[in-house]
């Protein structure tokens, strides 16, 4: 009875008093002025998009929310986004198209920098050096929405003048290598640990913040690049087409595709034109370099990643900084999955409930398990007892632009079929031409002093 009594009485001082919210202990780590700083997957960036649906559920705003924050400002964007949100149309063949319309900026204004600095297609090199997209591409972009010409995204990180900073930058050094196929993409090592202890060194020295810091994915792991196998499937049934008792292997750039290669979630075009699928059910012509991912070139990238991982791992204990291994992460997710609240989770796409419709970016389950894996860190290293975010909306409750779980992914997905007038097509997945350049336009960075493009999410 005494128990139920306090709690009573408890539950009625909460509802009584206005903004009233039990104390949370952050042990050493003191959140009175957090910034995250990053690429897209700091940004809350889903299905191809930066749009506010998303950026109010991403993992630096739950981190603020668990952490008791109450003013953490982002460059929130309005519905569909800015490019427009991807979503699903049709499931068998798979019809993946950007909503109409663009989406505007709904703080941009703001008379004070953002807590959330992190920009879309942000490298570790141009973390460092990229103010405006102007420059670059003649016209404004996403780091004209978020910095908005105060300075590049470390100046304003440090300009800011945070007690705490959540850090999860370089995934894009890797990432285009990945997404294009071309292991010229990659950052080459010495210039990524330079830069990368310029970026942390910087903070940690004229800030004083503590600070969390994750590591870099294995990007080979997403669906982007497993989802597609290196042989032809029937999109009206999703199995395998049998030819002569056997599978029919792809053409890649460099002749028949084997069981470690890769075909990209991009290349649906290219395989709806016949490309790749040999004579007599296709044109017998080869898939482009763009489209595929070969076993060699992606150990090549998982080697890097390894590298530039430990230069991250070791300048965070140079600093004290909480680590979060996002790679063991997605590692599990991949192989075994995970279980919560006895609901299965993995890395497959659209059915798997944790990356969302460009198969690069997360759920919103999927960051609110990011979240909790930078909580967990976070108490760990500094002797805090921020509780962790609860998963059950993010794994029950409705989403715009992305699956939330299992079972209401295939829901929506099977509700989309009937309306669907798409021709089928020789691959399970089709991203059309339009969605396939809203989701490179935010995964392309010019490399600094290249006079190209660089690809990549995050």
């Amino acid at each position: 009875m005494y128990r139920t009594t306090a709690l009573v009485s408890l539950l009625a001082l909460v509802l009584l008093v206005p903004g009233a919210a039990l104390a949370v202990n952050t042990g050493s780590a003191d959140f009175t002025n957090y910034v995250s700083a990053g690429d897209s997957l700091t940004a809350g960036f889903m299905s191809g998009s930066l749009v506010d649906t998303s950026q109010l559920h991403d993992y630096p705003v739950i981190i603020a929310t668990q952490a008791g924050v109450s003013d953490f400002e982002q460059p929130l964007v309005s519905q569909p986004g800015i490019p427009p949100i991807l979503h699903l149309v049709g499931l068998f063949p798979t019809v993946i198209v950007p909503e109409p319309g663009q989406g505007q900026p709904e703080n941009l204004n703001l008379p004070r920098l953002y807590n959330n600095l992190a920009v879309p297609g942000e490298t570790a090199g141009t973390m460092i050096t990229v103010k405006s997209d102007i420059p670059s591409t003649g016209k404004p972009g996403l780091h004209d929405l978020i910095l908005r010409g105060f300075g590049t995204q470390l100046e304003e990180v440090i300009g800011a003048r945070p007690t705490f900073v959540s850090l999860w930058i370089g995934n894009n050094d890797a990432l285009g290598a990945a997404t294009q196929g071309n292991v010229a993409l990659l950052t080459p090592l010495p210039v990524f640990t330079q830069e990368y202890q310029t970026i942390v060194g910087a903070i940690a020295s004229m800030t004083g913040a503590k600070m969390v810091i994750a590591n870099i994915p294995d990007v080979t792991s997403i669906p982007f690049v497993t989802t597609i196998p290196p042989f032809l499937v029937d999109p009206t049934t999703n199995q395998p087409v049998i030819f002569n008792g056997n599978l029919v292997p792809l053409i890649g750039p460099k002749g028949l595709l084997g069981p470690g290669d890769h075909v990209l979630l991009s290349a649906g075009p290219d395989l709806n034109k016949g490309l790749g699928i040999p004579r007599p059910l296709g044109t017998g012509l080869p898939l482009p370099a763009s489209d595929v991912l070969l076993a060699a070139d992606a150990a090549t990238i998982d080697n890097q990643i390894a590298g530039y991982n430990a230069v991250i791992q070791a300048t965070a204990q140079q600093v004290g900084a909480a680590f979060v291994d996002a790679n063991a992460l997605l590692k599990e997710l991949a192989t075994t999955g995970i279980q919560v609240g006895g609901i299965p989770f993995d890395a497959s796409f659209l059915t798997g409930g944790v990356f969302a419709y460009d198969g690069v970016h997360p759920t919103h389950f999927g960051y609110a398990f990011v979240a909790n894996a930078f909580i967990a860190a976070i108490n760990q290293k500094f002797g805090a007892s921020i509780p962790p975010a609860d998963l059950s909306p993010a794994m029950f409750g409705e989403s715009i632009g992305g699956p939330l779980g299992p079972a209401s992914s295939l829901e929506s997905s099977t509700a989309s079929v009937g309306s669907a007038t798409q021709p089928v097509v020789w691959t399970r997945y089709l991203f059309t031409a339009e969605a396939t350049r809203n989701l490179e336009s935010v995964l392309v960075t010019p490399k600094p002093g290249s006079g190209g493009h660089h690809h990549r999410p995050h």
